[in-house]
């Protein structure tokens, strides 16, 4: 899969201008805040209908605009098709794909998988759940729809529950009034923790070895799925999900919200036995972050059959020269986007690539 050619305007301080990409190493080179991670962005939202800071509409159509558009050309071994978006300040975001308007966003996911990297993703390591629990669902929802509508079920489902908790949180029926809420909870929580489970269980051994590489050796990143759910089977995890839900009723009416539940699983990230996420360096963190996004790559070829397109954002500044090089061998056979202040061409071992040059939102080809 890879990204032919994207037409863009007025999509932040982009011009109106059509990029033509080439199928394999492309390099935007240029100084900050000139359109470089616009460009990227372009491209999460062909593939996600939302960019990566999930910014609302109406903020990143260009100050001075009432629209922008975005129409991105994609590739893929058997087709060839058209994302094209439409931004308009006071209206509702358009989508369509080859022509025809999509009414749900999940119909999107698929038509182009991307991967995106920058500096901020190194907050899936050190910051909170949250972000860890976000990059599991954006992997998940790219190659499997129905955990897409599983998601968006369960969190509907969450928070009708909550509602209910903190209103009637005096009533002695509350607890009767919950468990029909709990039983739909507990049937969309099951599948989506044995979804979840079996994708940390296929990435970390591959993130392991990509890791192995990085660090030439000299460090062993484990990742483990951490969940208080229980099971192997969808019914074994639904059962344990509404019998810890009853138990611990008093504690959630006590503090008047849901206590268990898939919404509050984590991950675990270990060198060699050790928490990274409170004990590792800056760059043991940022090197396990990108040995996860490397191994993402991986994952979605081996689910979906192809290559997702490779945005990597400002991360040689992050990372040495030796890791420079051997994070270019991953990407031979791979359409990689790479957005940076300057780039020296001896880290390609002489791949040829595209070189584009970004000024004041115009992009132009060198």
């Amino acid at each position: 899969m890879y990204v032919q050619s994207v037409f863009v305007k007025n999509y932040r301080n982009l011009k109106e201008q059509t990029v033509v990409l080439k199928n394999g190493l492309n390099v935007f080179c240029g100084l900050n805040a000139q359109g470089k991670t616009n460009f990227l962005e372009c491209l999460v939202l062909s593939s996600l209908g939302k960019t990566p800071k999930s910014d609302k509409d109406r903020d990143i159509i260009n100050w001075n605009e009432k629209s922008a558009t975005i129409k991105t050309n994609v590739c893929t071994v058997n087709t060839k098709s058209q994302i094209e978006i439409k931004l308009t300040k006071g209206e509702k975001k358009r989508v369509a794909t080859n022509g025809m308007p999509i009414a749900k966003i999940g119909e999107l996911l698929g038509w182009l998988n991307v991967i995106y990297f920058s500096p901020a993703e190194i907050d899936v390591i050190r910051e909170g759940p949250d972000e860890r629990r976000r990059f599991m669902d954006i992997d998940l929802c790219q190659t499997d729809k129905n955990y897409f509508y599983t998601l968006g079920r369960y969190n509907k489902i969450l928070n009708q529950r909550n509602n209910l908790i903190k209103k009637e949180n005096n009533n002695k029926n509350l607890a009767e009034m919950l468990s029909i809420w709990d039983r739909q909870l507990a049937k969309e929580g099951a599948k989506l923790f044995l979804k979840r489970l079996d994708f940390i269980q296929k990435i970390s051994p591959v993130a392991c070895e990509i890791h192995k590489h990085l660090t030439s050796g000299k460090e062993c990143l484990d990742v483990v799925y951490q969940s208080e759910m229980q099971g192997t089977t969808k019914q074994e995890a639904e059962e344990f999900l509404a019998k810890k839900l009853a138990d611990t009723f008093e504690k959630q009416q006590k503090l008047g919200f849901t206590t268990s539940g898939v919404h509050r699983d984590d991950i675990k990230f270990a060198i060699d036995g050790v928490d990274i996420r409170k004990f590792g360096s800056q760059g043991q963190q940022r090197t396990a972050a990108l040995a996860l996004k490397l191994a993402e790559v991986k994952l979605l070829h081996d689910t979906v059959g192809e290559y997702p397109v490779l945005l990597l954002d400002d991360v040689f500044s992050e990372i040495d020269e030796t890791r420079q090089k051997q994070l270019l061998k991953y990407t031979k056979n791979i359409q990689t986007i790479i957005a940076t202040p300057k780039f020296d061409k001896s880290l390609t071992g002489g791949i040829p690539f595209n070189s584009f040059e970004v000024s004041n939102g115009e992009i132009k080809q060198i």
